[in-house]
């Protein structure tokens, strides 16, 4: 990535509380190909101890990473081929809304059963989306 935009006049002037630019050099290895890559986050935290920044991003993707498995597992969104204009932003927002709708459900089934469980259940349904 190229930082000089950064380094134009005026740059800083739009992030008020700017303390720090991360560079996090992130690298993986998937089907024997190695991959590195740069990844830049901006802070306005005063620590200056790297390992501080290594576990709030670590946390960060730990929330993102399971967030997107179970819309996965439990909504199959990898499968889903809307592509057309705003459609596949609508249906992340709905597959969210819904998900969190499931999460909030205080029986013992899985969330995929939960969600199968809405379309067989219309009373099951109501009680979900009541609760919201």
């Amino acid at each position: 990535m190229d930082t000089t935009l950064l380094e134009q006049e005026g740059m800083y002037e739009r992030w008020p509380g700017l303390k720090h630019i991360i560079r996090m050099e992130r690298e993986r290895t998937e089907n024997g190909s190695r991959s590195r890559e740069s990844i830049y986050y901006l802070s306005s935290a005063e620590k200056d101890e790297a390992s501080y920044y290594a576990s709030r991003i670590r946390a960060h993707w730990g929330i993102e990473n399971k967030l997107h498995w179970h819309l996965d597992v439990t909504f199959r969104e990898d499968m889903c081929r809307v592509r057309a204009k705003n459609g596949a932003a609508n249906f992340s927002a709905m597959r969210k809304y819904a998900l969190e709708m499931l999460k909030k459900q205080d029986d013992k089934i899985s969330l995929k059963r939960r969600r199968k469980k809405c379309g067989r259940n219309i009373d099951y349904l109501l009680k979900v989306f009541k609760e919201s």
